[in-house]
């Protein structure tokens, strides 16, 4: 069966990306090109989009179709491996190619590390506001600078300096830039007040005297979204570099004036919070993906909104070279009483339908609904066989295959829903749960029973298919369980394969 897959490798455009491909999941040196993109095919794509460094991403789509996204590549103990502003390009959000860097050479206005940028196309070329502090790290005044290109993938050309803690008071980074009513604007702030003020029409100086504070000392790394009438302030708050004890999660509050003021779900002013991690969380950090927030907002052709973001990998090192180790991720946001639900429950998803499936969270009506926590057999759909566990073995790593019915409670499945939209299935015999073999994130490893650990092999997403039948998506890589060699005979070993439409990937659920 493992000859008739293919799989896919990351399209690299310049000699700064040809320098080394790594895998998934693997890490190297911060300013490494060879960050690498699992092939998202399908239906469905699993998060992290990119690894192993993406923190702090902005998206912006080109007239083209194209959407273009850029992140931060700094390294706190050494500058010598950093890109200027990492590029990266999708046809459709899932599969990004590394395309370079914003930069020739850093900004000249004082020397030191690049983050945060900020891009949108505006009166015919490409903006770039970015945050800029001199070195060494935590030292000097921080402040954010302007860039602009005739094309997204730069060479972006520097216009220096636009504002400075010196003009500020302090915590003047983070920058994004909006246009309300034909005017220029930039919102700024970093656990000093969020404030936004006007820009000058050439956009390199921003006119102090008509600076609002919009929020309090809590936050920072701002999205101003507007829809159905609201103003919408996404905000960062908590410990964003931490490693994988961060608290960082978003808070948005709304308005229906640009100035504010912005009121979250319990309508308390987004200005009266000071302390971290006080309002109310539209996106917070999992046990596999802590410290999730800090990104932006983008649109897909069938108007499904989707936010990314920057998040750590817990089965991967919290640092690279002094730099906190965080990856590319994406949600669909979804609309209640207009406020956002961020990837179904307001947490990072690790197997989500692709932009435009027209399919998302499981148990919404749309797909996977009938499917709730009670006792099933499970019936391959091209054999006609149960998912069992084989000679109904209740030893720990017994394997998992497919048998004639028997009536034995080791073809009897609990689905247990966990707190991140996944499932577990639990053995109604042995009591173990449907686990990957020693964790495996192979294509064609063999399914197991293990006992649960809450890893995230043992995680699974159940999708409906829309045929009546559903697929196992196992939420550590995005395989679905399926039957090997596409068998029809007793005993035949169930594996994780990636999805490819066959009936033998495919499971009746029949209550018990």
């Amino acid at each position: 069966m493992a000859d008739s897959h293919d799989c896919s490798e990351t399209n690299r455009r310049t000699v700064l990306k040809a320098i080394g491909v790594g895998a998934v999941g693997t890490t190297g040196a911060l300013g490494s090109s060879g960050s690498a993109v699992a092939d998202h095919g399908g239906d469905h794509y699993t998060n992290p989009l990119y690894e192993p460094h993406f923190p702090d991403p902005e998206i912006h789509r080109a007239d083209d179709g194209t959407w273009w996204a850029y992140g931060t590549n700094m390294d706190r103990e050494n500058d010598s491996d950093e890109l200027l502003v990492t590029i990266l390009s999708s046809t459709d959000l899932v599969n990004w190619t590394f395309e370079g860097e914003a930069f020739d050479t850093r900004p000249g206005w004082t020397y030191g590390s690049i983050w945060a940028p900020n891009v949108h196309y505006y009166d015919g070329e490409w903006v770039m506001f970015y945050s800029l502090e001199p070195r060494p790290w935590e030292s000097g005044e921080f402040g954010i600078g302007l860039a602009t290109s005739d094309t997204p993938d730069g060479p972006f050309t520097d216009h220096g300096r636009v504002i400075g803690d010196g003009d500020t008071g302090g915590g003047t980074i983070d920058a994004y830039f909006v246009e309300h009513r034909g005017t220029p604007y930039l919102f700024w702030g970093s656990f000093q007040g969020i404030y936004v003020a006007e820009l000058t029409s050439d956009l390199q100086d921003v006119d102090m005297s008509t600076a609002t504070q919009l929020a309090g000392d809590a936050y920072e790394g701002t999205i101003h979204y507007e829809r159905n009438g609201y103003h919408y302030l996404f905000v960062s708050t908590g410990t964003c570099c931490d490693g994988h004890s961060s608290t960082y999660e978003y808070e948005v509050g709304r308005s229906t004036d640009f100035f504010g003021p912005y009121v979250d779900q319990n309508g308390v002013d987004l200005l009266d919070y000071d302390d971290h991690n006080e309002g109310v969380p539209v996106l917070t950090g999992s046990a596999q993906f802590p410290g999730a927030a800090h990104g932006d907002i983008t649109t897909y052709d069938d108007g499904s909104e989707w936010m990314i973001y920057h998040a750590y990998n817990a089965d991967e090192p919290e640092f690279i070279d002094g730099a906190p180790r965080r990856v590319l991720m994406m949600d669909r946001i979804d609309w209640e009483d207009d406020w956002p639900v961020i990837g179904c429950d307001g947490t990072p998803s690790d197997v989500a339908a692709v932009p435009g499936s027209g399919t998302h969270c499981h148990g919404d009506g749309d797909n996977g609904g009938p499917i709730t926590a009670r006792t099933y057999r499970l019936s391959n759909v091209n054999s006609g066989l149960y998912l069992e566990v084989g000679d109904a073995d209740t030893s720990e790593g017994a394997n998992v295959n497919q048998w004639s019915d028997t009536g034995h409670p080791c073809q009897e499945w609990n689905v247990i829903e966990n707190d991140d939209g996944t499932s577990r299935l639990e053995n109604a015999n042995s009591g173990y749960v449907l686990s990957a073999a020693d964790g495996s994130t192979s294509e064609g490893a063999s399914l197991v029973q293990r006992s649960w650990s809450d890893d995230a092999d043992q995680r699974w997403v159940v999708i409906d298919n829309g045929d009546g039948t559903y697929r196992l998506a196992n939420n550590a890589n995005g395989y679905v369980a399926d039957v090997l060699d596409t068998s029809s005979d007793d005993g035949a070993d169930v594996i994780q394969w990636s999805w490819r439409d066959s009936d033998n990937q495919k499971w009746a659920f029949d209550p018990v």
